[in-house]
């Protein structure tokens, strides 16, 4: 099972998706497994170019093509590596190391760029969905959002004290929101200027997603709660009914209709389970899966949301969420 803090760094794992469909996501299904070198520790989708990214527990990158598994490029990038991004066109990666600095590498593994973020470890890394811009999220620091081309550095965000716990690009690119361990969401334009601000919470929130429309984003967290907010003015929307546990993480699904979460046992700390909401009638069901160490959601070249699972030291298995 993974760490607290790498489940917490799958809420922004699990965003960026932007095709409309018409009926509320139904089930999940078993699409294939893959061998591995190693662990996998996280995993990206490279837009909806049908290549996916992942980095494993020593520093091992792989490149695959969905659904048939076929590897396309892999290399070392050393130990350190704690998470990856990788770009909208599938030709750039963005590797998180525990040292602070980002690494950029094109989809061969040759290095473009280092950006030095901060001393302190890469909880998770995101490319914008025009891929125009980079959020790096640090632990216990503001998340900051970089120029990937040019390598500058466009702004450092705020929390009150404390750091980013999670953090979504809306689908245009236009905004960047971030859940913070102040207990305040904040929801920037592209230049990291704050354009709203919820101050409601008494619990942390751990996660944050735009829905497909830009105009509401969904946050959970401690207080096991998916709470809507209007992305213009950090007003309250609505509140989904209290699940029994907390949220670490959640992905406001392409169908407009459905979001999806990942609900932690507060007793334990390791037994998750995957839950599916209805965003029209409130309600909700757990999805049935084998798997017990999710490491990434994306989609796939037919454009539906998939999700990844490291189930053993040398596999990763391929989950289909349908319609």
């Amino acid at each position: 099972m993974k760490s607290r803090e790498g489940l917490i760094l799958l809420a922004a794992s699990i965003a960026m998706v932007a095709f409309t469909g018409t009926a509320p996501a139904q089930g999940v299904r078993k699409v294939a497994s893959i061998s591995t070198h190693a662990k996998i520790r996280d995993v990206s989708a490279c837009g909806t170019t049908g290549l996916v990214a992942a980095i494993s527990h020593d520093g091992s990158v792989e490149i695959w093509r969905l659904p048939s598994g076929e590897s396309v490029a892999s290399w070392k990038t050393g130990a350190g590596a704690t998470s990856v991004a990788c770009s909208p066109d599938g030709k750039r990666l963005a590797i998180g190391k525990r040292g602070g600095t980002v690494q950029l590498t094109d989809a061969g593994g040759k290095p473009a760029r280092t950006l030095v973020a901060s001393r302190a470890r890469i909880e998770d890394v995101m490319y914008s969905p025009d891929g125009s811009l980079l959020a790096v999220r640090v632990d216990a620091e503001p998340a900051q959002l970089w120029n990937p081309i040019t390598g500058s550095r466009v702004a450092e965000l705020e929390t009150n004290f404390s750091g980013s716990t999670g953090m979504a690009f809306s689908p245009d690119s236009s905004s960047f929101a971030t859940s913070n361990g102040d207990t305040t969401v904040r929801i920037y334009d592209r230049t990291g200027k704050v354009k709203s601000k919820y101050q409601g919470f008494v619990l942390t929130p751990f996660t944050i997603d735009f829905l497909p429309d830009g105009k509401q984003v969904v946050v959970a967290g401690a207080d096991s709660t998916l709470t809507l907010l209007d992305a213009a003015g950090g007003n309250v929307v609505r509140k989904l009914p209290k699940s029994s546990d907390p949220v670490f993480a959640v992905a406001a699904l392409p169908d407009g209709h459905s979001v999806m979460t990942l609900d932690i046992d507060a007793a334990t700390l390791k037994r998750f389970t995957v839950v599916l909401w209805n965003l029209d009638t409130n309600q909700s069901h757990d999805l049935s899966m084998d798997g017990r160490n999710l490491v990434g959601y994306g989609v796939i070249s037919n454009h539906r949301p998939v999700l990844f699972t490291a189930d053993s030291d040398s596999s990763v298995t391929i989950w289909e969420i349908g319609y």
